[in-house]
């Protein structure tokens, strides 16, 4: 009799530990001073990743899936919004770098991995919101509207995606490959981050 899958949540968690640390030791954001130069940095890090993921991710299998709103979950507008507020322009954004080695999205369990990384991130990203705002003065409605994700909202949306990321693992039956774009996509944001040089210092 063949051994019960495992649940994918349950998979993800365990089996891309390693990765998200070593992603999350990329970020300047323990640091009790945080500079808002830093944090500047920071986003438009996370813009030039995020604007080309997103752009790839436009009108693949994630728009199509019954039940789940993906189109309202896009980052890189929140980002761009941060930036904005921060005094980029968009001629400024226009000339940033950004990201040439994306995670691959072709398929569908590659989507759902990618899927969890970038979705799961906005759960860490309260504690963070919190941390910016009593260091750095930066508010959660106007500049640090990406770290604070969907506000009060945050743990709905998560539960909302894990129960679509269980459906979905079960449909496709492919786990290995999820896991694997997780890790991927852990791994490719994790190097984006740490290629930048961030500014020290109030």
């Amino acid at each position: 009799m063949p051994s019960a899958r495992s649940p994918i949540l349950q998979r993800l968690r365990a089996e891309t530990a390693v990765r998200h640390a070593e992603m999350e030791a990329a970020l300047p954001l323990h640091d009790g001073q945080l500079s808002r130069a830093t944090y500047q940095a920071l986003l438009l890090r996370f813009w030039g990743f995020y604007t080309p993921l997103e752009q790839r991710l436009h009108g693949s299998a994630l728009y199509a899936q019954p039940n789940f709103d993906y189109g309202a979950r896009l980052k890189s507008p929140k980002l761009e919004h941060d930036l904005h507020d921060l005094g980029f322009t968009s001629d400024m954004l226009s000339r940033a770098p950004q990201c040439r080695e994306l995670p691959v999205t072709t398929t569908l369990p590659q989507l759902l991995g990618c899927l969890y990384v970038i979705e799961g991130a906005t759960l860490g990203g309260q504690v963070v919101t919190r941390r910016l705002q009593a260091n750095a003065g930066l508010l959660p409605h106007t500049e640090a509207r990406f770290f604070n994700g969907y506000g009060a909202d945050t743990g709905p949306h998560w539960k909302a995606t894990g129960a679509f990321l269980t459906e979905r693992a079960e449909a496709v039956d492919q786990d290995d490959a999820i896991v694997s774009s997780a890790n991927d996509t852990f791994y490719a944001l994790g190097r984006w981050v740490a290629g930048a040089s961030f500014p020290k210092g109030p």
